[in-house]
């Protein structure tokens, strides 16, 4: 079929052509529906996103109290945040939180801020988070000081330190004892919390507890460089030569503990410290007051009497005053030989302090101290042994000069010069025991107690014959005859009673009597001349009573 045979279409390409030109000229209304309504949903997400707060990351060892979509950030109790997921981290150790911040929150985040979880806890700044038990535990955001764009932060077991916040010093206490304590453990001066610690960290090689210690301002200008810091227990009990000493804090303070500082007395304050001074950890203050004594003079005191109830740290005492301290007991220095000493004594390590205030009048060098020593040791200075308190058994060093003992050669032990002593009054007291007993084991005995078997046997007789005598007058006792022998004697006493009522005054019978004795004196009276003549002439019964005087004879002449 040839080209003019093929029949005519009604759109030929160039009417096509034409038609699409015409249809790109003309855009149909129905298009600006979809594209208003793109524009309306790309406006509402970019309004959506922009009324956000920034998306935060949190690593948290364990996520127990913490749900997604509930739990709150909160910043003073304001609430900044929520945490939108929850999950384990990439390695499994611990877990990822997700949170969502509020709007305008961004500069509340930077390097320096701190998150941790609130829940209740019983410490020693007392209990906290008691709100948390009906509310569910929550983060608490501590804002940092400059704003940045990190986002990524790790949750805290505890609250951050306080001095970030505040001004003040910190320092390092240095713990050599067994006494531990917890981050967040109050320092107290006088009863006033003046800061706390903040870290503690334990040297494995040093064998040491070093404890990072923030103390705030004012109080910071207390810490000077001869400050001591010790535990405070709240209860401080101490059984010691001078008995037993209790100290009782405040309820506080026993349930708290802490620790607490202060300057020796007499002791000048010094230079103010900077941050990172270290200071030692005493367990007491009387430990704290007793290393202040730096200067020691040591000798060896060899003891024949028991060391039992001397310990370390024992006064050493002059007539009351303490003048040094014990060391050690027993001290075995390096070459001890048996051999060294005479009946094997006990040495005792013992310490003079010139820097105590008994002896603080000398102003005597190290040197000059030993020379006068040597000197006191000439003149009777003694050491002994002593019992300072019956309850606790503690014993103590007493010094004194003794004259009875003026013999002094100066002797050396392991390099250290030995303290003369005496043996103490306790064991002077044995050894005079030890002599009476020794006395009476010489005593034979044997005779003396035969003849005190031979007196309890004789005894024993006797006791059993006065037990048959007494059996004997018992029966004579029970016979009639003597009953009847009973009423007979009562009998005449009843008569003789009688008889001496008759006798009475006004009575006949006593004015019988009463007449025959005047009777009677009248004839005595009568007969006295006759009495008196027979007595001076015992002859006038036979010659007469003679009428002169006696003729006084003459001598011959």
């Amino acid at each position: 079929m040839s080209d003019k045979q093929r029949p005519h279409d009604a759109s030929s390409p160039s009417d096509t052509a034409d038609l699409s030109a015409d249809a790109g000229r003309r855009i149909s209304p129905v298009w600006l529906i979809p594209l208003a309504a793109v524009l309306i949903g790309a406006w509402l997400l970019y309004d959506s996103f922009s009324d956000q707060g920034p998306e935060v990351t949190l690593s948290i060892p364990t996520a127990e109290g913490i749900e997604a979509g509930s739990t709150k950030v909160k910043v003073r109790s304001v609430d900044v945040g929520k945490v939108e997921k929850i999950a384990l981290a990439d390695d499994y150790d611990g877990a990822t939180l997700t949170v969502q911040m509020n709007p305008d929150t961004a500069k509340l985040l930077g390097p320096d801020a701190k998150f941790w979880v609130v829940k209740p806890r019983v410490g020693p700044q007392g209990i906290s988070g008691l709100n948390t038990i009906l509310s569910g535990a929550y983060l608490q955001l501590r804002p940092a000081k400059k704003a940045t764009d990190k986002r990524r932060f790790t949750v805290e077991d505890n609250p951050p330190p306080i001095s970030t916040r505040q001004p003040g010093v910190s320092i390092k206490l240095v713990n050599d004892g067994d006494n531990t304590l917890s981050v967040g453990d109050p320092i107290v001066y006088q009863g006033q919390n003046v800061g706390q610690i903040e870290a503690s960290e334990f040297s494995v090689e040093n064998r040491q507890t070093v404890y990072s210690v923030f103390i705030r301002k004012p109080f910071s200008d207390l810490v000077t460089a001869a400050t001591q810091f010790w535990l405070r227990s709240g209860v401080d009990l101490h059984l010691g030569s001078d008995g037993v000493n209790v100290q009782l804090g405040s309820l506080q303070s026993v349930l708290a503990g802490g620790v607490t500082f202060g300057l020796p007395d007499g002791v000048a304050a010094g230079d103010t410290v900077a941050n990172g001074d270290r200071f030692k950890l005493y367990a007491t203050q009387n430990a704290a007051v007793q290393d202040r004594f730096d200067r020691k003079l040591e000798y060896v005191v060899l003891l024949n009497d028991s060391v039992r109830g001397l310990s370390a740290g024992a006064p050493v005492e002059y007539r009351g005053l303490r003048v040094g301290t014990v060391e050690e007991v027993p001290f075995y220095m390096d070459g001890f030989e048996l051999s060294s000493f005479s009946g094997f004594r006990i040495p005792v390590l013992i310490a003079i302090e010139p820097q105590r205030p008994s002896l603080a009048w000398a102003d005597w060098s190290d040197e000059k101290w030993r020379t006068r020593q040597i000197d006191f040791f000439k003149n009777g200075l003694r050491a002994t042994i002593k019992s300072s308190n019956l309850l606790t058994g503690a014993m103590f060093i007493d010094l004194s000069f003794d004259d009875r003992d003026e013999s002094y050669e100066k002797t050396t032990v392991g390099g250290y010069t030995v303290f003369p002593s005496v043996p103490s009054q306790i064991t002077s007291i044995q050894e005079q025991i030890s002599d009476l007993m020794d006395k009476l084991n010489q005593i034979d005995v044997g005779p003396m107690i035969r003849q005190f078997k031979n007196s309890v046997s004789e005894v024993e007789a006797t006791i059993s014959t006065l037990h048959k005598t007494t059996d004997e007058v018992n029966k004579l006792l029970r016979q009639p005859a003597t009953q009847n022998m009973t009423r007979d004697i009562s009998d005449t006493l009843g008569e003789l009673q009688q008889t001496l009522d008759n006798f009475q005054q006004g009575a006949p019978a006593y004015r019988q009597f009463n007449d025959t004795l005047n009777r009677l004196n009248r004839m005595l009276d009568d007969a006295a001349p006759l009495t008196k003549t027979l007595r001076d002439h015992p002859n006038a019964l036979i010659f007469g009573r003679p009428d002169g005087e006696d003729p006084v004879p003459r001598a011959k002449p």
